[in-house]
C-alpha cells in the first residue's frame, strides 16, 4: 500500500469517527496519523523534486 493509499484511508477513517462522534483522544490520534503520512509525503516528494532539479543542471 503506497503513500496516497494510506494517506486516503486515514482520511476516509478520520471521517467516519467524527461522523459516528468518536471520542476526541481517537479523533485527535487519527489526525496526528494523517499529519505523518502527509509529512512523509511531502519529504519524499522534496527529495524526488530536489534530484530531478540536479538532474536537469548537468
Amino acid at each position: 500500500m503506497g503513500k496516497n493509499d494510506d494517506l486516503e484511508t486515514a482520511r476516509n477513517i478520520l471521517k467516519n469517527a467524527v461522523e459516528m462522534n468518536i471520542g476526541k483522544e481517537i479523533i485527535l490520534k487519527i489526525s496526528q496519523k494523517i499529519d505523518k503520512y502527509v509529512l512523509d509525503y511531502y519529504v519524499i516528494n522534496r527529495n524526488v523534486d530536489k534530484r530531478e532539479e540536479d538532474m536537469d543542471s548537468v
